[in-house]
């Protein structure tokens, strides 16, 4: 059934695998007007033709580095226009081991999963722009569920983000706009690499949970059985959680 809500979508971390096939699945769907917007445009040359000829949408790039939105020097105040939806999709696992004893390691991990999109949350959730249909995807990890030894990092600074947007859900609760909070497992896509596959799952089947609804709102996980997961991991014992 086509979506006749997505007509319109803003995507930050345009060029991540599973933006990619949220906007083929999108566009699938009857969404014709993208706006993305990525460190590196250049890498969403294919996904900008794909949704150009197979859909006839129309397409606008923006070149944004999320590490520079951080200095209060140098404010960044980014201009967000009217979208139906916006999808919040960037995100660096980078080098948990480097970042213990590196200080710019840990604030990279940190900017590109929190501190540099907070400019763009509060561009987007203007009290104009809530009072009106529309929905904010975000896409957390389940990683921020508990610190690990392994990744508490990355871990930290997507709790960062999710706890932000929670407060943004909360904030909606009585409003038509819609916040939904995705705490994603593995997804096969470079950053799951080295997980065990029969724990990952497809961008591809990410993409077609998330687009089946659309109005949703508040937290869950992806897959659903992520629920299920953590609520072992939260409940484990500290000389048990220590070795993961």
């Amino acid at each position: 059934m086509k979506n006749d809500y997505f007509k319109s979508a803003f995507i930050l971390g345009g060029k991540s695998t599973i933006a990619k096939k949220i906007c083929i699945k999108l566009a699938e769907n009857g969404c014709k007007k993208f706006h993305l917007v990525s460190r590196d445009p250049a890498a969403n040359k294919k996904l900008i033709e794909r949704l150009k000829f197979f859909y006839e949408a129309e397409v606008t790039e923006e070149k944004n580095d999320l590490l520079l939105n951080t200095s209060l020097v140098n404010k960044f105040k980014p201009k967000v226009d009217f979208y139906d939806l916006y999808l919040i999709a960037s995100g660096l696992i980078g080098n948990n081991d480097l970042a213990n004893s590196n200080s710019e390691e840990a604030l990279k991990i940190n900017s590109v999963n929190y501190a540099g999109i907070v400019p763009w949350l509060i561009a987007i959730m203007t009290e104009e722009r809530i009072k009106y249909k529309g929905s904010l995807w975000i896409l957390s990890s389940v990683a921020s569920d508990r610190g690990r030894p392994s990744n508490y990092h990355y871990g930290a600074s997507k709790a960062a983000l999710s706890i932000f947007c929670e407060g943004l859900l909360l904030r909606c609760i009585n409003k038509p706009f819609s916040v939904r909070i995705l705490k994603a497992g593995y997804i096969s896509t470079p950053m799951a690499s080295g997980a065990p596959k029969f724990l990952c799952t497809s961008p591809n089947k990410v993409a077609s949970i998330l687009i089946k609804e659309p109005y949703k709102r508040g937290i869950e996980y992806l897959p659903w059985w992520w629920n299920l997961i953590m609520i072992i991991v939260r409940r484990l014992p500290p000389y048990l959680a220590a070795k993961l």
